[in-house]
């Protein structure tokens, strides 16, 4: 038998809240005293029901049937037919719940975490349960690396708690992958002493270890992982990745394969081997591996990547392009915002980037990545390369030195940092490092070009023409030592022998956009413009993507006095690279040039023209939007509210609204803070702000929010509710302290010592509560004090004086409806049922729409066998349409009314709304009334693993082997 205590509490807690009608479940079930008298009742009232066919009944609505479909594809491994079903369901009725999830769900296996994670973020705007959603929805995050959404989203309900098994390890991995390694250790810690028989903690723990550079610790956690799990494949793959970082290929291969031998699908393991493969230039295989995962899922990243890598290994220019051209596609589906917050994303932005040559963006990619992933060497020695590539030589020596320190024989490091010190000049140290370059590669042409580069800073001009000459002629120092000869031929005045010099290589490769490029160049320096234009449109052509030709032909279109051809040229760059900063900066100085200064701006920045509306009438039309659902509409004029008012405190206080309701948590979460600072002391904006706060679970900012409140009019309504929010958070102390200082105001000794006794409440002090409580009556007697009296006395599990205090109260007070509706709950669980069903009907006189008190004379209605208790049931679902206990208790109903599938219907939705064992245990039996046994005992199950009171689980159990 449960014990009272948490039962009542919890249901006096919710009947105290705006879902009062929550409260049914709470109170039926001390009214039957036991889950086995709950389940007992069941399966009596189930006796009425005759047996029903495994095919859904006639009755059963064509959106049911649909939802059902779905639910059987999904189950059988067809997702793709089951997202079609699902969105079918969606389209007849967007606020279909359970379909919306199970779309959510059926997206993610189909591989789609972006539609998986659109269509679950809308389910909880539809209120669905969080701890059903969470776990999903955090995998679909995982799946995209948002890493930081996760964090932001997935989430305990309250500060101090621990929360899940499941939430611990998605916060771990994401703190994990933002680089905060301390917090994701305590993650993986506490985690590991809720599963200790799992594997995943530790596997984390192991991740941790090989950040921090400690390879043989994460050896020994990963061992420990499969000592736990010998068969788990991320284990075997993580053991991969420390063998290959301590030098152990053969090892590593040996965990791959082990790993595909089990799961041959699995995208990230083919990928390692696909990198294993290459770096031994092992390319069949290489390629053999990254096609197997583009068949799984075509939109991969790193195995794009991995593919241009190797045909750019193999020489395959045409595939390596288009390669590249489908990585920018892919990539500019990501905000900046989300490609910055998420590691793993953020290196293959970078490296795309740098592939791309869009090297601005490329740096400001790898500065950030860099700062997370220090231990990255590769990543530190590219961010040196492409710095030095933008002319910033200092910072690349900043970057790479202390990797020359790290490594001194690394030839990447030493013609990167011999390169930086020859662009700011100093070029002894240039020189030297250079030549320990060649010292460690003596076969390396390039380092002809760039020691002749050291002799030309250093004056010796003679000296590096010769050193090139002599390097070309004997086909030394390759096409780079030649297109630094004709460079310098050009500059020394001599472009004739420049264009001798690059027609050696014309004759080699007549593909070379880059010879053709610097002919044009050397065809201009001579005086031939025509053949330069030539030049540069033959440049062009090769390389339709490389632009110094285009910037070329530019110049000469302007020489030529032809603006317009200059500017279409320019523009062309732009539309195919918007941030094309040479071309960008061009079309603005040709605007100047032509007068246009609003033409240059257009270039820079986007204007904005459209005039404002009144805000006051935005803000309604935003809230209308909202409350018929039209989230989408509600958002774009929130937003074009905040684009032309963008510090008006309702503006974005509408947009943050509008933003909660469309899944943008981050954003809502932002712009109510800012809506918060804007609003001044506005006392009903700040306490609206700071509920919505609560509700996104930004309790310390609705913390400030509401101190800030406690200063304006609404002082004494803002000090309550942020006294209450401390002891919601565990701000115990701060609570007391604010409650000590209300008792030196007179005025406020009443509520100073009801928010006491919710303090004691919290921590099960129930004498102290009562205590407490009963001082609040003396000096203000009121009904907040008398019903948290009786919800003291429940804790204390005093039910009998909790009807007297109640029947006290209201023999003194006859018209408070809210003790009257009290007692009448209160009646259930002393077994009082009569009183209780007249006390409903009374109060129902009053308030014939109340859910609370429709919804529980359905309940007894139906214990009782009275025919009303169907109609009851449907008239408390259309005043609380949301309620998910009104659901169950229509649902239930309609089951034992052997109009079963209707009652599934409606189950299912509770069951969405709220992760209750009750709801479940009704959907269970429905399920078998169907004959859907299997899917009933998996309902039951959910129930067995739930982490339910015992007694409860054990009757599962017992009911389990019956079926």
């Amino acid at each position: 038998m449960l014990k009272p205590v948490p039962w009542l509490a919890a249901f006096s807690r919710i009947a105290r809240s705006a879902s009062e009608h929550q409260a049914m479940n709470f109170a039926f079930t001390r009214c039957v005293r036991s889950w086995r008298s709950v389940l007992i009742m069941t399966a009596l009232l189930l006796s009425q029901v005759a047996l029903a066919k495994a095919q859904l009944e006639p009755s059963t609505s064509a959106i049911d049937q649909l939802y059902e479909n779905g639910l059987a594809r999904l189950n059988t491994g067809d997702s793709g037919g089951a997202i079609v079903q699902f969105k079918n369901v969606l389209q007849q009725d967007p606020n279909h719940l359970p379909a919306r999830i199970a779309l959510g769900n059926a997206n993610l296996r189909h591989g789609d975490a972006a539609a998986a994670e659109k269509e679950l973020r809308i389910a909880l705007g539809l209120g669905a349960a969080r701890d059903q959603v969470f776990p999903v929805l955090g995998n679909a995050l995982l799946a995209q690396r948002k890493y930081s959404e996760i964090l932001d989203t997935i989430k305990i309900a309250m500060p101090g708690h621990r929360g899940s098994y499941e939430i611990m390890l998605l916060r771990g991995r994401a703190y994990f992958e933002l680089g905060q390694l301390p917090q994701a250790r305590e993650q993986y810690q506490d985690a590991r002493k809720l599963g200790a028989k799992h594997a995943d903690p530790l596997i984390g723990l192991a991740l941790i270890a090989q950040a921090e550079s400690k390879v043989d610790e994460a050896l020994e956690f990963v061992e420990q992982a499969l000592v736990v799990a010998p068969d788990d494949t991320e284990a075997w793959f993580r053991k991969g990745e420390f063998l290959r970082d301590r030098g152990d290929d053969r090892g590593a291969q040996a965990a791959f394969d082990k790993v595909l031998a089990i799961k041959p699908n699995a995208i990230r393991v083919r990928l390692a081997r696909a990198s294993l493969r290459l770096s031994h230039n092992q390319l069949k295989g290489a390629l053999e591996d990254v096609e197997a995962v583009r068949q799984i899922n075509s939109d991969d990243l790193s195995s794009q990547f991995m593919l241009w890598q190797i045909h750019q290994q193999t020489g395959d220019a045409a595939a390596a392009k288009a390669d590249l051209a489908e990585l920018n596609g892919k990539l500019n589906q990501f905000s900046e915002q989300a490609i910055n917050s998420e590691p793993l994303l953020l290196r293959i932005a970078a490296l795309v980037r740098y592939a791309n040559r869009d090297l601005t963006r490329a740096a400001g990619y790898l500065e950030h990545y860099v700062t997370l992933r220090g231990n990255d060497i590769s990543m530190r020695r590219l961010y040196g390369q492409v710095q030095l590539l933008l002319g910033e030589a200092k910072a690349a020596i900043d970057s790479l030195y202390p990797l020359y320190r790290q490594d001194p024989h690394n030839i990447d490091t030493l013609i990167g940092l011999g390169q930086a010190y020859l662009q700011i000049g100093h070029y002894a140290q240039a020189g030297d490092m250079f030549e320990q370059a060649r010292a460690q590669n003596p076969k390396d042409s390039s380092l002809t070009a760039r020691i002749a580069l050291t002799n030309v800073g250093l004056g010796n001009i003679d000296e590096a023409m010769n050193g090139l000459t002599d390097a070309v002629q004997q086909k030394r120092g390759g096409e780079t030592a030649a297109l630094l000869l004709s460079v310098l031929q050009i500059k020394a005045g001599r472009p004739d022998d420049a264009l001798r010099t690059l027609q050696t290589l014309v004759a080699r490769d007549q593909g070379n956009a880059k010879v053709h490029n610097l002919l044009g160049v050397a065809h201009t320096a001579a005086g031939d413009r025509k053949g330069a234009r030539a030049d540069f449109e033959q440049a062009q052509r090769l390389a339709s993507d490389y632009f110094p030709p285009v910037y070329n032909l530019a110049k000469l279109d302007l020489a030529d006095g032809n603006i317009a051809a200059a500017h279409a040229r320019l523009e062309a760059v732009v539309n195919k690279n918007p941030r094309a900063d040479s071309a960008l900066l061009a079309l603005a100085d040709i605007a100047v040039v032509q007068g246009d200064k609003q033409g240059a701006i257009r270039w820079l920045d986007k204007a904005v023209a459209a005039a404002p509306n009144a805000v006051n009438a935005q803000g309604k039309l935003v809230e209308l939007r909202l409350s018929l659902g039209q989230r989408a509409e509600a958002l774009m004029v929130a937003t074009r509210m905040v684009d032309h008012n963008p510090e008006n405190a309702l503006a974005v206080e509408s947009l943050a609204l509008a933003e909660a309701a469309n899944g943008k948590n981050a954003q809502a979460i932002k712009n109510f803070r800012d809506a918060a600072r804007y609003a001044g002391f506005d006392g009903g904006q700040l306490m609206r702000i700071a509920a919505k706060q609560v509700n996104l679970e930004d309790f310390e900012e609705a913390r400030r929010t509401l101190i800030k409140a406690s200063n304006s009019a609404a002082s004494d309504e803002a000090l309550t509710a942020l006294v209450r929010l401390e002891i919601q958070t565990g701000e115990d102390d701060s609570a007391r302290k604010r409650i000590a200082a209300m008792r030196t105001d007179d005025t406020r000794q009443a509520l100073a010592e009801i928010l006491s006794a919710e303090l004691h409440m919290k921590h099960g002090e129930f004498s102290a509560a009562i205590d407490a409580y009963q001082a609040a009556q003396k000096h203000a007697p009121s009904t907040t004090a008398v019903i948290g009296l009786v919800d003291a006395l429940l804790g204390a599990e005093d039910l009998k004086r909790a009807i007297t205090e109640l029947e006290s109260w209201l023999a003194a007070h006859p018209a408070d409806r809210i003790a009257r509706k009290r007692l009448a709950l209160v009646y259930l669980p002393a077994h009082r049922l009569d009183e209780a069903r007249a006390l409903h009907e009374q109060l129902l006189k009053i308030d014939s729409d109340d859910p609370v008190l429709l919804g529980n004379l359905a309940r007894l209605y139906q214990l009782h066998g009275d025919k009303r208790a169907r109609a009851y049931a449907e008239r408390a679902l259309a005043a609380a349409p949301d309620a998910a206990s009104t659901m169950d208790t229509l649902g239930w109903i309609l089951v034992t009314e052997k109009e079963t599938a209707k009652g599934l219907a409606l189950l299912r939705e509770a069951l969405a709304r709220q992760n209750n064992p009750l709801i479940r245990f009704h959907l269970a039996q429905a399920l078998q009334e169907l004959g859907r046994t299997d899917e009933a005992r998996a309902e039951l199950d959910v129930i067995i693993q739930g982490g339910h009171p015992a007694d409860l689980v054990e009757e599962v159990k017992r009911y389990t082997a019956q079926l």
